[in-house]
Formats: C-alpha cells, sequence, structure tokens
C-alpha cells in the first residue's frame, strides 16, 4: 500500500506526531505537479531520518501543511561509492548526476582537465537533479555534489584506502571492468570511478592518475563512450559485482 503513495525528499525533521509546512517550489510541486489533494499521503525522507507517510492537511494559496502519522522504514544510507567526473553539456551532465544517483553514487566530483570544455557548472542545479532521482529510485539518502576543483588538487589529496577505478580508452582488453573486479572486489570498501573529459586525459593527467595507490585502468568495451554512459556502464558493474 505505501509504496502507491508518491515519495518528497524534505529538509525537515521528520518525528511522530509532527506538522511540517512546506512553502514555494516544493508547494508548487505537491499541488500543481503531483495534483495531491487534502486527506491524501506522502512518503517523506531527509537523508537522516528514514522514510515517514504523511497526510496532507491543508492546502493553502501559498502553504502546504502536512502531519506526520507514522514511521515506514529505517534509514538506510548508500554504501561509499564516489565519482569523478569532467563537466560535460548540460542536457547530458544531468543524465549523468541522474542516473549515477540511481546507481548509488554518494558523492560526487567535478575536476578541471586540461581538455574539459563546460566551464562554471550549476551545482545546485545539480544537487536538484540528484534529489528527482533519490526520490524516484527508492533512495533514502541523497548524494552530495562537492565543489569544482582541479585534477590535481584531488589527486594530492586522495585517500589511500579508496580503490579508483579509472576509465580509460588506451587500456589493454585484458583490463577489462569486469574481470578487474573480480579478481579486486574483496579488497576494498570504498569505491570511486573516474571518467575523463571528451578526448581523454593528458599524458601528463594519465600519470598523475596512475601515481596513486590503489588506481586500477579499466576498460568498458570496443567502443568511445560518451561520459555519461561511461558512467552508468562502470557503475552498474561495480553496483552489480562489489559490495556497494
Amino acid at each position: 500500500m505505501n509504496s502507491n503513495f508518491k515519495r518528497l525528499y524534505t529538509k525537515h525533521s521528520l518525528k511522530l506526531n509532527n506538522y511540517i509546512t512546506l512553502t514555494n517550489k516544493q508547494h508548487h510541486y505537491i499541488k500543481n505537479v503531483m495534483r495531491i489533494k487534502n486527506n491524501e499521503y506522502l512518503r517523506m525522507f531527509n537523508g537522516k531520518e528514514g522514510e515517514w507517510l504523511a497526510k496532507i492537511e491543508k492546502i493553502e494559496k501559498n502553504f502546504i501543511s502536512l502531519y506526520i502519522e507514522k514511521k515506514i522504514r529505517d534509514q538506510i544510507n548508500s554504501p561509499d561509492l564516489w565519482l569523478l567526473f569532467a563537466p560535460i553539456k548540460k542536457n547530458r551532465l544531468n543524465i549523468l548526476a541522474q542516473k549515477s544517483t540511481e546507481l548509488g553514487v554518494k558523492k560526487f566530483f567535478p575536476i578541471q582537465t586540461k581538455r574539459t570544455n563546460t566551464k562554471n557548472i550549476n551545482i545546485n542545479n545539480l544537487q536538484l537533479n540528484a534529489i528527482e532521482a533519490s526520490q524516484q529510485s527508492e533512495r533514502l539518502d541523497v548524494p552530495e555534489f562537492q565543489d569544482e576543483k582541479k585534477l590535481e588538487d584531488i589527486i594530492n589529496f586522495w585517500p589511500n584506502d579508496r580503490c579508483m577505478l579509472y576509465c580509460d580508452e588506451k587500456a589493454s582488453k585484458n583490463k577489462d571492468i569486469i574481470s578487474t573486479l573480480n579478481k579486486i572486489k574483496h579488497n576494498f570498501k570504498k569505491w570511486s570511478v573516474i571518467i575523463g573529459p571528451e578526448g581523454g586525459f593528458t599524458s601528463s593527467e594519465r600519470e598523475k592518475i596512475l601515481s596513486l595507490k590503489n588506481v586500477y585502468t579499466i576498460t568498458l568495451g570496443k567502443r568511445i563512450l560518451r561520459s555519461d554512459t561511461a558512467a552508468a556502464a562502470a557503475l552498474f558493474c561495480v553496483q552489480q559485482l562489489t559490495d556497494t
């Protein structure tokens, strides 16, 4: 029964018998997009306190009042999976954010490289895409987007206990992602995938990435994939073949 109700992320604290008030964009979304009426129900989550059933008590012109009726799921956080990516065009970047959220990414790291063509990405917009994907995919948490940084700055502070899967179109065929993951899947609890810009990393950037501890070059097949496609393919394999 509960699964039939639509889901909504909120920053409000969710506690039994509490009332919360939604305004602005969420008021518009519930009233005009979801078209939910008085006395109907929503499933609410905030990434910290599980999922709750909330009853629409009152829909006014500028606000909606909800009553938190009961808890329906305890909090479960996503595995420790990161995605490092070079920014791409807006529409494809939105797709990358959405699909990677659905596939379990916990943190996103936009990186500037020598061949990155897209500048000044909108982190707030990407976060909204991640929220929407979390609502749709039944996640109980929402991934975080870090501020954009240069590749060198990420590498200089990279943790030694995290595996990095480097999607490298120059990798040999015997380094396919499935074979690699089957060999190392029991060695790590913390994972990350790094995707380069169109045109790939420069030789010097590639050397810096390969200098890191616990980095594995992998290939995703015979074809050259767009960044958003490569991210989805790699993340799916990590999700299926490891404990993430």
